[in-house]
């Protein structure tokens, strides 16, 4: 017969595993959501908030950060001064950086830099075919406009279109059109205006053309196209 002593582990070994067993499981089995503020205050709770000025986020998903900044304001054809800030999500805030076709993260400001040169090239193209149709005897005046803005950003627009088909998905690259087509639809006139106004509207944006307004050399938003180094 084994002395007592050397059961008495065993006895309170199982004693424990049942109790363990028996106990209820915490009261937040459920997901838990990460709350932020509009005064950025973080909070974490087990109830998915509706106030829609609440960022919320379940812990434990992947959630990937937007390809473009969104904007508030409309689009500035003019040089930017300044590098914008970019929609490169931090380390602490939850999201995962959008990736390229190879599945790395996209460079800080690349896939905004890419949206301006687009919208650029629509303007120029759209200023050249509204203004050569209302006003055809100056067609010849709008083309030289637009072939020496061309040829005057020409560095940028190729490293921008290769940078396009190299690093962006088919869907991405629709995503950068849209948008690309939505912005642009703030700039140029309603085909409901005046005609008067849409003419003098082709004056003032081919003379601003002219006078090298609406430059992408020196314009700060691209400037990650021009520090990309492509593979």
């Amino acid at each position: 017969m084994k002395p007592l002593r050397h059961l008495l582990p065993v006895v309170l070994l199982a004693a424990l595993s049942g109790a363990c067993a028996a106990a209820p499981g915490p009261a937040g089995d459920g997901p838990t959501y990460r709350i932020v503020g509009p005064d950025g205050k973080v909070t974490f709770s087990d109830r998915k908030p509706t106030d829609p000025q609440l960022k919320t986020r379940e812990l434990g998903q992947t959630v990937t950060a937007p390809l473009l900044t969104p904007s508030t304001q409309p689009f500035d054809l003019h040089p930017a001064t300044s590098f914008p800030p970019t929609a490169r999500p931090s380390g602490n805030d939850g999201l995962t950086p959008a990736a390229d076709i190879t599945g790395k993260p996209f460079p800080p400001g690349l896939p905004d830099a890419v949206l301006d040169v687009i919208v650029h090239q629509f303007f120029v193209q759209t200023l050249l075919e509204t203004c050569g149709r209302l006003r055809p005897a100056s067609i010849e005046r709008y083309q030289v406009g637009v072939l020496n803005w061309r040829v005057r950003n020409a560095e940028i627009l190729e490293k921008s279109n290769h940078i396009t088909f190299a690093r962006f998905t088919g869907e991405q690259r629709d995503t950068l059109r849209a948008t690309a087509r939505a912005r642009l639809a703030q700039l140029i006139p309603s085909s409901d205006m005046p005609e008067a106004d849409r003419l003098a509207w082709c004056d003032r944006m081919s003379t601003d053309l002219a006078r090298r307004q609406f430059e992408l050399a020196g314009d700060m938003r691209v400037a990650p196209i021009l520090y990309f180094e492509a593979p």
